[in-house]
């Protein structure tokens, strides 16, 4: 048996432990070798509801430790299937949590997994389909102590942008990820090393001659 690459376009549909998720970004193969290529995927749906924080700040927000442990479940599952290799090909990335209004305090996060970022949302957002309900971005209204300090921005079911007390419940969770797409690869039967014999032999059973 052998894995085959699969080639995936921005506005795909993969799933990925029984999750369905979006491709929003072909980034190409992973530290430029190789035939798989990293992308850049987001829920299709929203993974449950959760509030922001008591700040928006994504770092510390409640909202974080529930995309966490959403990614543990993940993970846990993929393991399941028999693929406790595969989680390392769910690849780091660097999101700004600067917010809307350029307050750059809250710096930069490394992350498995984590909501899109404003910066990320209007990037992608040609292939961003509209959530099934109104889910939570990583980014900030306004910085400590200035206008829209309390709020977090979201993106509601008509694919508008928005914003929401971050103290609030209802908004979703709607993780995105980079992953290798090897996760995606078929399996098909290599037959380069078996015997024209074997394979007659095989042919005529399956046809019943034998």
């Amino acid at each position: 048996m052998k894995n085959t690459c699969i080639s995936h376009k921005p506005g795909d549909i993969v799933q990925l432990a029984g999750i369905d998720f979006v491709v929003l970004e072909d980034r190409g193969p992973f530290n430029g070798e190789g035939e798989n290529h990293d992308l850049f995927i987001l829920a299709l749906e929203g993974q449950g509801e959760s509030r922001f924080g008591d700040t928006n700040n994504y770092a510390e927000s409640d909202l974080k430790g529930q995309v966490e442990g959403w990614l543990y479940r993940l993970t846990e599952k993929m393991a399941g299937d028999g693929r406790e290799s595969d989680i390392d090909l769910i690849r780091t990335r660097t999101i700004s949590l600067t917010t809307l209004d350029g307050y750059k305090g809250y710096g930069e996060l490394e992350v498995k997994a984590a909501p899109l970022t404003l910066d990320e949302a209007r990037r992608c957002a040609e292939f961003m389909p509209d959530p099934d309900t109104a889910s939570w971005l990583a980014t900030g209204w306004g910085g400590p102590e200035h206008y829209g300090a309390a709020y977090a921005l979201g993106v509601n079911t008509s694919g508008n942008w928005s914003s929401n007390v971050c103290s609030n419940a209802g908004y979703a969770i709607r993780p995105a990820l980079v992953v290798s797409s090897s996760l995606f690869a078929s399996t098909e039967l290599d037959l380069s090393e078996v015997s024209t014999d074997d394979l007659l032999s095989e042919l005529r059973r399956r046809i019943g001659a034998e």
